[in-house]
């Protein structure tokens, strides 16, 4: 067992999971805390230590909104309220590696939380049936909400690429070439990582891949439920030009400058921008700023500038309501998606009173199944790819909730069993094949290994995707209601 190796900045000690001859390293620091005048700076390299720092416990998480007490998703994953410091640059290490001569391939796991919320050390992240099957799990925490995303034209001129924003981008790519140079310390193969994420944490993957920054620095990606061609408009993101004009530190924060808001306490930083947060949402995604991201992501993939590497890319079969509270705000949506097209998008579908509760409640998985099959269709079009697509439609035991958006986390990381659900055989059963088809794409660049249903790539000859059920796991063609062809033929002629 590889308890105790050392990485670029001292000796780390781990500790053992469940499975005996597995090694956990929790809380490892890959940057300088980004604290004081490093609040809103490029993540800069983490101080060496002395001695054998004890990783047995994860590191805080960033300072973040809570989830609803008593709320959903609370109920599901966040069941202990974790410590928060803007100290967070951390990551974490699952390793079955015997010695540090080993070759073993990496996942690198990017979590989700709409850009505000989440970390890498959450309960349903357990990185121990990925290391039962020979694959070591690496997941981090990175800058959210206003530390990870702030655009200012003070912070843009003081930057020596003349850009803001994006801290929690660069976070993650500062943690990936991290990764890079010092997984083989834990036995990992540093050509041999798939990028993979959740929800926002997906559409970082995909911001990654399209980023020149780390080009070359992974073998394969994974979205889930949050990759494909502009899925939603709030995955557009703005130019950092447009976004500059729009903001003010004065009137947002109540400061006059940023030294003043970098002398803000963390908690106090925090609540000023979620006070102000309805009218100033533009900082709570990434932008288009020509550094970490040249143009937007679905230009790249039309000008075949994306990264050239396998995917595995689905969704689930009822992934939420899009923020459209009303029939007026759903026409202004469709605006903003479809443009001069809208008009032609509301015949299909025209809101109503009556309606719309079914309209809204359908429209994310609409615009992921679209915007996913747009993505493999394109790429294969530019004769690259492989691209997989699954859909998991299992209706999980306890509720009538369905497959919710972040339900296939549970069965991806085979950690089900840690949620308050009374799960059935065949819960272990999807558990069991999700957990492997994962392992196995980041082991060789596809899914398909022995005891596993054939898993084709999505093509215009054969659109089938991988449909993890009520009853079995089989390839499917899903069916396309008016609304998602309009999407997918909108997307595949630019």
């Amino acid at each position: 067992m590889l308890r105790e190796t050392k990485v670029e900045n001292g000796r780390v000690k781990g500790v053992a999971c469940g499975w005996p001859s597995i090694t956990a390293y929790y809380g490892i620091p890959y940057a300088a805390p980004p604290v004081g005048p490093l609040r809103w700076h490029e993540p800069m390299p983490a101080a060496d230590w002395q001695g054998v720092r004890d990783c047995a416990r994860p590191s805080a998480r960033c300072p973040q909104l809570g989830v609803q007490p008593g709320g959903f998703y609370e109920r599901e994953f966040y069941p202990v309220a974790e410590p928060m410091s803007e100290d967070c640059l951390y990551l974490n290490v699952w390793t079955p590696a015997q010695s540090a001569q080993e070759k073993l391939p990496v996942i690198f796991w990017v979590h989700g939380g709409a850009f505000m919320t989440g970390y890498g050390h959450s309960a349903h992240f357990d990185g121990e049936h990925f290391a039962r099957q020979g694959v070591i799990l690496v997941t981090i925490n990175y800058r959210l909400n206003v530390f990870g995303w702030m655009v200012d034209q003070e912070l843009s001129a003081e930057s020596e690429h003349g850009v803001s924003g994006n801290y929690g981008l660069l976070d993650q790519i500062y943690a990936l070439k991290w990764v890079r140079r010092n997984i083989s310390s834990f036995g990992g193969d540093p050509e041999r990582i798939t990028l993979a994420g959740q929800s926002a944490g997906a559409a970082c993957v995909q911001a990654l891949c399209s980023s020149p920054l780390c080009r070359g620095d992974f073998a394969g990606a994974i979205f889930q439920s949050g990759g494909g061609i502009d899925a939603l408009p709030d995955m557009q993101y703005p130019l950092l030009a447009e976004v500059e004009e729009k903001m003010d530190i004065t009137e947002s924060l109540g400061v006059q400058n940023i030294a003043q808001a970098r002398e803000l306490p963390a908690e106090e930083l925090l609540a000023r921008w979620l006070k102000t947060m309805p009218t100033t949402k533009i900082w709570r995604t990434p932008v288009i700023d020509g550094y970490v991201l040249p143009k937007k992501s679905a230009q790249i993939v039309y000008d075949d500038e994306t990264a050239h590497v396998p995917y595995l890319i689905g969704f689930t079969a009822k992934e939420g309501i899009v923020t459209t509270p009303t029939p007026e705000s759903f026409v202004q949506w469709a605006k903003q998606a479809f443009g001069e097209q809208a008009e032609e998008f509301l015949k299909i579908a025209a809101p109503t009173p009556e309606n719309f509760d079914e309209i809204k409640n359908s429209l994310f998985t609409q615009c992921l199944q679209a915007g996913t099959a747009a993505w493999a269709l394109t790429l294969e079009k530019q004769g690259r790819g492989p691209v997989y697509v699954y859909e998991l439609t299992r209706d999980l035991p306890g509720d009538d909730k369905g497959p919710f958006h972040a339900a296939d986390l549970w069965y991806v990381f085979k950690t089900f069993m840690r949620a308050w659900r009374p799960w059935t055989g065949r819960d272990f059963e999807l558990a069991r094949d999700m957990n492997t088809y994962w392992a196995n794409f980041a082991k060789n660049l596809d899914p398909n290994g022995k005891g596993l249903p054939q898993w084709t790539p999505y093509t215009a000859q054969k659109p089938e995707v991988m449909v993890f059920g009520n009853e079995k796991t089989e390839m499917q063609r899903l069916p396309e209601d008016a609304c998602t062809a309009f999407r997918k033929q909108y997307l595949l002629n630019p």
